[in-house]
């Protein structure tokens, strides 16, 4: 196993919406929908709320209430996001791009550029969300498009010609994100862990 990219069509609208939004409903069928997740990554960040940190339900409860603390660090929080991105979303084929360690964004950049393709992957691994979120210390990684941006790029794509080479498999992945998503009128959020 390694590190790679996993993205989602979703409604970035939604999940603006989501944060702040004090739904305990939505909170109680994340909780109850993702039970194992949130178990996993309080075992992962243990040290995090042994030390006086949030669990995972707490940082989601955080979040979906808009109350999260000022300084809280911010590694928790964004796995407890990745749970309202994947309620709200649709996964997406990662099978070019996971795993992808220590990826090398510059040929694929370039051969996107050279296809007329107004896109960098490499804008999908770090650390921007459609919320504003504290500062991850280490992992996730995350980036997201909005839905405008993803019909600009899914355009360009349509009339680009498929690639050869090494860069073919992680550009067509990358295509397909942006023709579904498109096609279902949604923006784009990725995690990189």
């Amino acid at each position: 196993m390694g590190y790679g990219f996993m993205v989602w069509a979703v409604d970035t609208n939604k999940l603006r919406q989501a944060a702040g939004s004090k739904d305990e409903k939505l909170r109680r069928m994340i909780g109850g929908r993702f039970k194992r997740d949130l178990a996993s990554l309080d075992e992962l960040f243990e040290h995090t709320f042994s030390s006086g940190g949030p669990n995972t339900y707490e940082a989601l409860r955080q979040i979906i209430d808009g109350t999260v603390p000022d300084g809280a660090r911010g590694g928790i929080y964004f796995y407890a996001f990745k749970l309202l991105v994947e309620h709200f979303g649709r996964f997406l084929d990662n099978g070019a791009v996971y795993p992808w360690n220590r990826p090398d964004f510059a040929p694929v950049n370039a051969v996107l550029k050279k296809m007329g393709v107004p896109f960098e992957v490499d804008s999908l691994y770090g650390v921007s969300l459609p919320v504003k979120l504290p500062y991850p210390d280490d992992f996730p990684l995350a980036g997201w498009v909005d839905e405008a941006t993803v019909k600009k790029v899914a355009a360009a794509f349509e009339g680009a010609k498929t690639p050869k080479g090494e860069e073919a498999g992680i550009v067509e992945c990358v295509r397909g994100w942006f023709r579904d998503a498109a096609a279902q009128g949604r923006g784009l959020v990725s995690y990189y862990h």
